[in-house]
């Protein structure tokens, strides 16, 4: 794990006010989960794990991972080559759902980007709901993206 992910679950327990036994009972852990992932001893924490982890802790996976070295806007290089390596459409239904939902979150911020930008942010958006079970519009994370997209200053909001 890297030592930027343990800062950042670190700086969220301490923002609870979350001991790590109180972060694991809340998570549904066992008893020293938290301990060995924030010590090391767990190198690769499932993806269960850190979910019921960020969950505890009332933020996203992507939350806790942002800014962590090796990552690409929220996404890890893998996933970026994963999302860039597979075109095939598995889920018709969810990128149309995505696709609706996304322009209906920008209208209401009132926000404008480019075509490609919201391809993009259906695009990442589609594969990121299509990874999780049920396979749904995840909208927490399509709200964190499309803010992450208006706030970033070479893509100015325009009313």
């Amino acid at each position: 794990m890297t030592s930027a992910l343990k800062e950042k679950i670190i700086e969220r327990m301490e923002a609870k006010n979350l001991s790590i036994a109180e972060l694991e009972r809340r998570a549904g852990l066992s008893i020293h989960s938290v301990r060995n992932i924030l010590k090391g001893r767990i190198k690769k924490p499932s993806a269960q794990s850190l979910q019921a982890i960020a969950e505890a802790l009332e933020c996203s996976i992507i939350d806790l991972m942002n800014n962590s070295p090796g990552m690409a806007d929220g996404f890890s290089q893998a996933v970026e080559w994963k999302m860039r390596k597979s075109p095939s459409l598995d889920y018709p239904d969810l990128m149309v759902d995505c696709m609706k939902k996304v322009l209906a979150l920008l209208t209401e911020k009132s926000g404008t980007v480019s075509v490609d930008t919201y391809l993009e942010i259906v695009r990442k958006v589609y594969f990121y709901s299509s990874k999780e079970e049920p396979r749904k519009f995840d909208l927490r994370f399509a709200e964190w993206l499309i803010e992450s997209h208006l706030d970033d200053p070479r893509n100015p909001r325009r009313s």
